[in-house]
């Protein structure tokens, strides 16, 4: 039986997935509403694959994500993203964080099964509408005005121009260190740069066009 967290703020989407998932290979041991519930949750259950909610208060499902892979779990946690919808930044991101799964909460409840029993096995699935979509972005030059920075990442590009090291800004910003090189690693990747130097030079141009 693959063990199953669910992290979302609406409580009929959980009644709902309770429903789905009855009589099936898959059991949900805990749900969490809030992003620090489902960290904690995640710590406390050791669940084969969170099912997060992209929309949540108190740390919204990027957040939770990024501070997941920062982690130092000897096992990776499977992670699926269940959401309404989904940006360009956050779909690049999401992919360079090896989210294994993303499902719109739209499509046929079919595909969330389908996905699940692909990520349970170590494969990857992502929702139809997503996957071309995720295609074009990477075939589109990400350097200059090609990206669309969040207001986290302009934050910490900023920073980064100013000279401060990773410490100093994961204090600035209330995370962890391990946290700061997740969002640098993401940066880089969206960016097309290949150092924290080369970021820090081309930064003005980055900012430019945000």
């Amino acid at each position: 039986m693959t063990k199953i967290l669910v992290a979302d703020d609406h409580p009929m989407i959980r009644t709902a997935l309770e429903a789905l998932l009855r009589d099936t290979e898959f059991a949900i041991v805990g749900t969490a509403g809030t992003g620090e519930a489902a960290l904690r949750e995640v710590e406390r259950l050791g669940p084969d694959i969170l099912l997060l909610d992209l929309q949540m208060p108190d740390g919204n499902g990027m957040d939770v994500l990024r501070r997941i892979r920062a982690g130092k779990a000897k096992t990776p946690l499977k992670v699926v993203l269940l959401t309404a919808a989904i940006d360009d930044s956050a779909l690049l991101e999401a992919k360079s964080l090896k989210v294994q799964g993303i499902v719109l909460k739209n499509s046929d409840p079919a595909y969330l099964l389908d996905c699940l029993d692909h990520v349970r096995h170590g494969r990857a699935w992502f929702d139809p509408e997503l996957t071309e979509r995720a295609k074009q972005l990477a075939r589109t030059p990400a350097a200059g005005g090609g990206a669309t920075l969040t207001p986290r990442e302009h934050q910490l590009i900023g920073f980064v121009r100013t000279g401060l090291r990773n410490r100093e800004i994961a204090e600035r910003l209330g995370v962890t260190e391990g946290t700061i090189k997740t969002y640098l690693h993401a940066v880089f990747e969206k960016l097309g740069v290949s150092s924290r130097t080369e970021l820090a030079i081309r930064a003005e141009e980055f900012l430019a066009g945000q």
